[in-house]
């Protein structure tokens, strides 16, 4: 057999031989990542479709240009410093080199990126080639270099940071201090590996080394095309370092037959990992209505263009959105338009109670065993993955920095596993996060591309997260996936930008309602139930209760009817704008009724975001057994309760009162509280056979904090007016659904109002301002170079919000024997360090970012972790004295922040 130069080189190695050998020879690992490409790539209609879009070639000629330059990721390990990582691996497969003498030092063995290292060396190896001239001072690029680059620099990149082109001739990746023997014959070798992917990959299809690869990078789409790539070889080179691909150090005279024997193994990796998604044939909407037939907005579905698109979907509160967007998702996964479905949600809260629905939808659009995975910054992590992540990562001597460390690590956290399932259910959060310059964003970015990414209540975000999401909705429509947005209540204006980021245009507002507007290749078109009248839904009113109270604060009348209706058996809600008045409510409401024997303790509930998670988690559940679709007791509403709440319960979660309570906020979000008002059909207390909705109205023009919460002083006083007027014009009657057009636009409309208050004007004028800052700043972070910012929970938080941000609390308190507790009354310092992390996130609690400031609370530890010592007092309470503040925490109020009493003098 010819000396084969690359047979010379360790890819993977282990400190023990825990494999059997300790280490993996450099061309097999590359193969073995290749097999994983490969496999994946005839199973997936999806990865093949867009792979081919990105290239402009045919299947034969895609796959082999992508299987080529997925075998070259590691083309830098063919260096002696990373060689040097593993000592005893690089002397045993090359003796000769390694017996040489070098100066090299521990540092630079060390510090060495093979991955970027990667692209200097291809532009290094054949610098003849891509230059234009003979000076290298003058010399430009020329366009073969830009092609070749478009390729190599996103596989080279797969461990987390994409390279830059200004790295192919980096000083830093040079070798001045090792002899021209090892130079030159780790040159001779990269070149022969060359010549052996040209003739396994490229020859086959009739390409060779002397061709130029199309060009990936060109116009708007070379951020997308890299993006696609880079998490396509990252994840395969996560899968291709499994246990399953057994360690191999010997030669062989056929890498072809290898190689053919490796594509069983990648099989076997992708069917374990449960990336590969078998979908069943579509059934129509029906099935997934367990057997009902399809009802206004659902009937749509079947007239929806069969093509990649971004998707809006206008309906009422309860009206089968969500079943609309997977049965359309369920014809797009079909015709191998995508392979999985990313639901993405505005709150935890929400994302859990959708979590439970899309569990039994995957048994009808899956016919393997299905991933549903739930992934937000405080989601438990799913244990199969976990299980997975344990088996199959090796002691690797080369250290953290190798894939399946370093990727297996990231990827078996839920909350970004959950783009390589069939079905992830996430907050919005984390889709936002895959057009921010974090590392390993292009595994997101892969995961989402390949998917149907369905985003619910679209209207809820702020003018920050609309500049990211319309870089997510471009990113999706370059790599050839879909989009469905979903909102009950969406102005014209927001449905223009999103159609504006899809590269379509909206030129007028359609009044018709539901509507789905769908863009694909710059066409909008526009479906509604003008030609299904029998569909359309029927009109129901509100009945609307307006009473003026200082700060929108209940009085003591109201408060009693509240308290008389509960005993004559009502479900009722009242929503707070702020949690601190939702507390004070609830204290005050509790010192009554403990006073009045017609009321028992459990008939009044607190709920809102102010809990450590464990308690929240039980709170939502206990709000959802109550007052859910289906309570869970069968004498769950036997009896009268009363809920007070702020804005969790506005959005996703299937809450039904039979009397809501509101403050004043805007009409969008207004509309939203209101669709908890008799939400299914079922008998109603005597009094409450009709929906009724009091909200409460300041009585002077001072909107006070709420204007700061919902961002201006208009939109307040455009919502009062329309209250008013059909207060004053339809008998306190709201009509569902024309109002979500009549009321809506209006109050959104830009132009000022004939009667608008001067400081209204001024107000919004403000807002304006701020918006376009938020989308600039937005931009900005979008573009920049900053690739090394971690992707970990807090900050993923704050790269996708705009403003005061939460921080993290974590409440404790000292037991006699003077170990710290959580909460929970787990002894801190006593965790496993693997159990730890998910114990504080669990026993932790947001709160605004101001009580952070001028000492307020305790100084973050070097983890980043707010710690806060509490004194256990009676009936597990837990108080604590910082500056001029007292914190109180129950399991019933959550934390509670009260200013210290001033002394008197």
């Amino acid at each position: 057999m010819t000396e084969k130069l690359y047979y010379k080189y360790w890819g993977k190695a282990t400190l023990d031989g825990e494999q059997g050998n300790s280490h993996h020879l450099l061309p097999y690992h590359c193969l073995d990542v290749a097999a994983v490409a490969d496999v994946w790539w005839q199973q997936s209609r999806d990865i093949s479709r867009c792979f081919m879009e990105i290239a402009g070639l045919n299947a034969k000629q895609t796959r082999a240009w992508l299987l080529f330059f997925i075998a070259l990721h590691d083309y830098g390990k063919f260096d002696l410093r990373f060689q040097r990582k593993a000592l005893e691996a690089w002397k045993a497969v090359n003796a000769e080199l390694s017996a040489i003498p070098t100066q090299l030092n521990g540092q630079s063995i060390k510090e060495y990126n093979h991955g970027s290292a990667g692209l200097y060396w291809f532009y290094q190896d054949l610098k003849e080639r891509f230059s234009s001239g003979e000076d290298d001072f003058y010399t430009d690029d020329n366009d073969d270099w830009e092609a070749w680059c478009s390729w190599l620099a996103p596989v080279v990149g797969h461990h987390g940071v994409v390279p830059q082109d200004h790295e192919k001739d980096s000083s830093k990746y040079s070798l001045p201090t090792a002899s021209q023997q090892i130079v030159d014959t780790f040159k001779q070798s990269r070149q022969h590996w060359l010549k052996a992917l040209e003739q396994l990959f490229l020859t086959p299809s009739g390409l060779s080394l002397s061709d130029t690869p199309p060009l990936l990078t060109t116009s708007k789409n070379s951020q997308s095309a890299a993006t696609m790539l880079a998490g396509f070889c990252s994840v395969s080179d996560w899968l291709g370092s499994s246990e399953l691909f057994t360690y191999d150090d010997q030669p062989c005279d056929d890498l072809t037959q290898w190689y053919e024997c490796r594509l069983k193994i990648a099989k076997k990796t992708l069917q374990e990992a449960g990336v590969i998604s078998q979908i069943k044939p579509y059934q129509t909407i029906n099935a997934l209505l367990n057997g009902y037939p399809p009802r206004q907005v659902q009937c749509l579905v079947e007239r929806l263009p069969k093509v990649q698109g971004l998707t809006l979907i206008e309906a009422s509160t309860g009206s089968g959105k969500t079943e609309t967007a997977l049965a359309y998702a369920w014809q797009l996964l079909t015709l191998g338009l995508a392979d999985s479905i990313v639901f993405a949600l505005p709150t935890q809260a929400t994302a859990n109670a959708m979590l439970k629905r899309l569990e039994k939808a995957a048994l009808l659009l899956f016919a393997n065993q299905t991933n549903v995975v739930l992934a937000h910054g405080r989601a438990k992590y799913e244990q199969n993955f976990i299980d997975l992540k344990q088996a199959c990562r090796p002691h690797t001597a080369q250290g953290q920095e190798e894939a399946w460390v370093q990727c297996g690590n990231w990827l078996a956290q839920s909350r970004k596993r959950v783009f390589l399932g069939q079905i992830g259910v996430c907050t919005v959060d984390q889709v936002l996060v895959s057009v921010l310059p974090v590392k390993h964003k292009f595994v997101r970015g892969f995961g989402i591309g390949r998917s149907v990414l369905i985003i619910d209540e679209v209207h809820a975000y702020d003018s920050y997260m609309y500049g990211l999401l319309d870089a997510v909705l471009e990113q999706q429509r370059l790599a050839g996936g879909s989009a469905i947005l979903l909102s009950a209540t969406l102005p014209f204006h927001q449905k223009a930008q999103l159609a504006k980021a899809w590269d379509c245009e909206l030129t007028t507002a359609n009044q018709a309602y539901p509507l789905i507007s769908h863009c694909s290749a710059g066409q909008t078109a526009l479906f509604d139930l003008t030609e299904q009248p029998d569909q359309q839904p029927e009109p129901t009113s509100v009945q609307l209760e307006l009473i003026k109270t200082p700060h929108l604060l209940p009085d003591d009348d109201l408060i009693q009817r509240l308290l008389d209706a509960v005993v004559l058996g009502a479900q009722v809600c009242l929503v707070c704008n702020l949690v601190a008045v939702a507390q004070q409510l609830y204290q005050q409401i509790l010192d009554r009724i403990e006073q009045d024997q017609r009321f028992s303790e459990d008939q009044l509930l607190l709920f809102h975001s102010r809990f450590i998670f464990a308690d929240r988690q039980k709170k939502e559940q206990a709000v959802l057994n109550l007052f859910g679709a289906n309570p869970e007791q069968a004498d769950a509403r036997s009896k009268g309760h009363l809920l007070i709440a702020t804005q969790v319960v506005e959005q996703s979660l299937d809450l039904d009162f039979d009397w809501l309570i509101t403050q004043l906020c805007p009409v969008d979000l207004l509309f939203q509280r209101v669709g908890r008002l008799h939400r299914h059909s079922r008998s109603r207390p005597e009094h409450h056979a009709q929906p009724v909705c009091t909200v409460l109205l300041p009585t002077e023009d001072d909107y006070e904090l709420h204007e700061l919460i919902y961002g201006n002083s208009r939109v307040l006083w455009r919502t009062q007016q329309c209250l008013q007027k059909a207060e004053q014009e339809t008998e306190s009657q709201i009509s569902f659904p024309a109002a979500y057009r009549d009321w809506i636009e209006p109050v959104y409309n830009e132009e000022a109002w004939q009667d608008e208050p001067e400081w209204g004007l001024k107000s919004y004028e403000a807002y304006e301002e701020a918006c376009w800052v938020s989308q600039m700043t937005a931009k900005q972070l979008i573009n920049s170079n900053m690739n090394e910012l971690s992707d970990n929970d807090s900050h993923v938080s704050a790269l996708t919000r705009d403003g005061d941000m939460n921080l993290n609390v974590t409440p404790f308190y000292t037991e006699k024997q003077g170990e710290r507790c959580l909460l929970s009354g787990e002894l801190i310092d006593k965790l496993d360090e693997s159990k730890r992390l998910e114990a504080v996130n669990l026993n932790s609690v947001a709160v605004p970012k101001n009580w952070g400031k001028h000492g307020r609370l305790p100084e973050a530890d070097k983890d980043g972790l707010i710690w806060l010592s509490m004194q256990a007092t009676t009936d597990d309470h837990f108080a604590a004295q910082q500056g001029n503040y007292t914190y109180f925490y129950h399991a019933n109020t959550g934390l509670t922040r009260m200013d210290k009493p001033k002394e008197s003098s």
